[in-house]
């Protein structure tokens, strides 16, 4: 009987810049079936030939200026005529502002990553986009989508957002019309004072105890024993019972679970402690997108501000929205709104309204708003987040690995 040999998986690289070039080729060279080629030209001065070269390959990467509106042009030029499961890699200035991110990812990049950087760190952060190459192609399918969820400052609601957002992720049936079920986890990575499991009346769980006193890496095996699940059907591994250090849980099980944790749903939301420890670098790396939660005060703002900055200093391509909590959308922004806009470089599209009574039924029951409190302005607002969120990221595509 033949063996079928596994596809090699080609990438195409495009710099004029000989440090990019040898960059990449050092990055790439312990990697098994990698095929790299290269255009010793700028991203710029493509021609037709070349733009048709990228739209066969399996990943592309080029080095950009996005300040440089040529640049843009030609990367616009490169999206419209991508193949199917083509990946869009950038390289650029680790201390590109948010602003030209966005636009790079506007133009079709699908990550953006620091520049210069080691070898081995270049290869790191390459490493998922060439795992999703090899899955796309071999009809693996859609992982799922990483929503990370972090707090400007102490109280402002953060765990409220990440556990109605992973339930109104869920899209469920109803008696109008039948919709797809989405499958949803949601993790409370706030070890020491994580409360998702009272939000959702869930009883404490071993799993990340186990984690912090065995130097075990959890697998997908390991994620289904230690997901309880809830009634309305939303997976959930909550914070331990027993007080621990941060430090207990190190990076690398950190990323094996995140990495466990896509394969296995459609969406998982990460409850973040406030805290910055080393292992909230692996959930930056692989986060699809970050939700800051605050409000337009001028500490929070500031907090915003400088959680942003280290969030884009692992992951410059990082979609990053801005939640404004306990405060209805205004009609016209007022100067103090366009100034904390200006300050944060975004424009504040969720605004979450104040209802502490609603808040605090849904805590008091150990359930999601959807079911205490279905229609409230709060619960409407969740849902216009979740529904925005579902559209950044489908997964109705999304075929089961």
């Amino acid at each position: 009987m033949g063996v079928s040999m596994a596809k090699s998986t080609s990438i195409l690289l495009i710099s004029d810049d000989s440090g990019v070039s040898n960059a990449v080729t050092v990055a790439l060279s312990d990697r098994p079936r990698v095929k790299l080629s290269a255009e010793n030209r700028s991203v710029s001065s493509l021609n037709g030939a070349a733009v048709q070269m990228a739209a066969e390959n399996d990943i592309v990467v080029f080095a950009t200026d996005p300040g440089n509106k040529d640049d843009l042009t030609a990367i616009r030029a490169l999206n419209a005529e991508r193949g199917e499961h083509s990946i869009f890699l950038a390289l650029a200035d680790r201390d590109i502002p948010l602003a030209r991110a966005r636009a790079l990812s506007d133009a079709g990049v699908d990550d953006v990553l620091p520049f210069p950087v080691t070898g081995d760190e270049l290869g790191r952060q390459m490493e998922k986009w060439l795992q999703k190459a090899v899955g796309s192609r071999s009809g693996g399918g859609k992982e799922g989508a990483v929503i990370a969820v972090a707090q400007a400052r102490g109280g402002i609601g953060a765990t409220t957002v990440a556990v109605n957002l992973a339930d109104q992720l869920l899209v469920r049936k109803n008696r109008f019309r039948k919709q797809p079920s989405n499958s949803v986890a949601i993790v409370d990575l706030d070890l020491q004072f994580g409360a998702v499991g009272d939000f959702l009346d869930i009883d404490p769980q071993e799993g990340l105890t186990q984690l912090a006193t065995g130097d075990l890496l959890p697998d997908e095996m390991w994620v289904e024993q230690s997901l309880a699940e809830t009634q309305g059907g939303l997976s959930v591994l909550s914070a331990p019972a027993d007080f621990m250090p941060l430090e207990a849980i190190n990076a690398k099980q950190i990323d094996t679970l995140v990495d466990a944790l896509r394969k296995a749903h459609d969406y998982v939301v990460i409850d973040l402690p406030r805290a910055l420890v080393d292992w909230i670098e692996p959930v930056v790396s692989n986060a699809d997108e970050i939700l800051v939660v605050s409000d337009t005060s001028v500490p929070s703002v500031r907090a915003t501000r400088r959680l942003m900055d280290f969030y884009l200093a692992d992951n410059p391509g990082l979609n990053i929205e801005v939640v404004i909590n306990h405060e209805k959308r205004p009609m016209m922004l007022s100067a103090h709104h366009k100034e904390a806009a200006r300050v944060l470089e975004t424009k504040f599209e969720h605004w979450l309204p104040h209802d502490p009574k609603s808040a605090r039924a849904a805590v008091d029951f150990g359930k999601p708003l959807s079911e205490v409190a279905p229609r409230s302005d709060l619960t409407k607002g969740l849902g216009n987040l979740a529904r925005a969120t579902a559209k950044r990221m489908p997964m109705g595509d999304r075929v089961s690995v």
